[in-house]
């Protein structure tokens, strides 16, 4: 559930700059896991002080400045405790988990808050299983300095001491103090059960049960123990057996693939034959589509003589309407002058009734002198009875 790392003089400043996110231009996080995107959602518990990598490592070397150090290359300089939210925290508490969680810590070290130098809450992180199931979980990375109570060394309230703080029987009371502290705050998580077998158990750091979930797909929150275990790996039998399984309807399937790639390739072939009949058949369709386009144009160019002469030929048609019209007119007068003449033709051939005849009695026929010359009188006398 909860992991314990401790850091030498020259590590703290990288792993502050780590919790912090602070990473410099062309670097990445150690870290596959860390999603940037989603750093924006990382918080700090300390409220005021120790935002920035600068500022967190200044007051880091104060704190240290108050408590003696022995001169020893393997000096322990801070200690960090990794601890994930349980999967069992309902969504609403998971900020007064982290927030508990830092106050049970603080209340375990002998200089209390003063000595916490990085309380921060990563909501950033994304581990997935080998199904690419979503197992990652929020935590909270809590660094002190190790500052010990000093009744030695003159001048100094504490000392640096990692060892007192992680010692066996001070981490195994580590989960059951914190779960006690949980309840009396009323945050339902669960940091520790009780055994309900021999009480023996396998320990795994967080790290270990991350690696675990990595390669198995089996998402952990605590320690094991005997029977947890020997469940897990009767259920990695069973998945190996799962998995032999598997492998062999693999092979059928490749064997079936292999077949289809064959198949594939003739079919590609026989594509490509057919390809170059098409091209050949494209090209006699070019040339009988040349062709076409050039009967296209001489039956347009029919079409727009022929319009014309339909043109031509409705005028013509008219005209030749007009001049029915004007013909028909003129039968109607030539029927009209036709019947006059008749007419007239009728009267003249009525007898006269007295006088001589026209030109005969007057002796016109007959005379043979020239036209005005003086000759004897001829004049026709009408008698009132001729009708003219």
């Amino acid at each position: 559930m909860a992991e314990i790392i401790k850091f030498g003089a020259s590590e703290v400043a990288y792993h502050i700059r780590h919790d912090l996110r602070e990473i410099p231009d062309g670097k990445s996080h150690g870290n596959e896991a860390v999603d940037p995107s989603l750093s924006y959602g990382n918080y700090s518990l300390l409220d005021g002080r120790c935002q920035t990598t600068k500022e967190t490592n200044a007051y880091r070397k104060k704190i240290e400045k108050k408590c003696f150090q022995y001169k020893r290359k393997n000096l322990v300089h801070a200690v960090e405790i990794v601890v994930q939210c349980p999967s069992d925290c309902p969504a609403e508490q998971k900020d007064e988990f982290f927030k508990e969680t830092y106050h049970y810590i603080c209340s375990t070290l002998p200089m209390g808050e003063e000595c916490v130098f990085v309380a921060q809450v990563h909501v950033d992180e994304r581990h997935y299983s080998p199904t690419g199931q979503m197992v990652s979980k929020d935590h909270l990375h809590v660094m002190y300095v190790p500052a010990v109570k000093d009744n030695k060394h003159e001048g100094f309230e504490y000392r640096l001491c990692a060892d007192q703080l992680t010692k066996r029987a001070h981490l195994k009371a580590f989960h059951p103090g914190l779960q006690k502290h949980l309840d009396e705050s009323g945050i339902h998580a669960t940091v520790f059960r009780k055994n309900n077998s021999d009480g023996k158990t396998v320990s795994l750091s967080v790290s270990q049960l991350k690696e675990l979930t990595k390669k198995t797909g089996i998402t952990l929150d605590h320690s094991l123990t005997l029977d947890e275990l020997a469940a897990i790996i009767k259920s990695n039998i069973l998945r190996k057996n799962q998995l032999r399984f598997f492998q062999e309807e693999l092979q059928k399937k490749e064997k079936v693939i292999d077949e289809l790639v064959q198949s594939l390739s003739q079919s590609q072939q026989e594509l490509k034959k057919s390809r170059e009949i098409v091209h050949i058949t494209q090209t006699e369709y070019n040339k009988l589509l040349a062709q076409s386009k050039v009967k296209d144009q001489v039956i347009s160019d029919t079409r727009q003589t022929l319009r014309e002469h339909q043109s031509s030929l409705s005028v013509a048609s008219q005209e030749n309407d007009y001049l029915r019209s004007k013909i028909s007119s003129l039968e109607k007068v030539l029927e009209t002058k036709s019947a006059e003449l008749t007419k007239l033709q009728a009267q003249t051939k009525e007898p006269i009734k007295k006088g001589s005849t026209w030109g005969y009695d007057a002796g016109w026929r007959n005379h043979s002198a020239s036209w005005g010359k003086s000759s004897p009188d001829h004049s026709i006398k009408h008698t009132e009875d001729i009708d003219i």
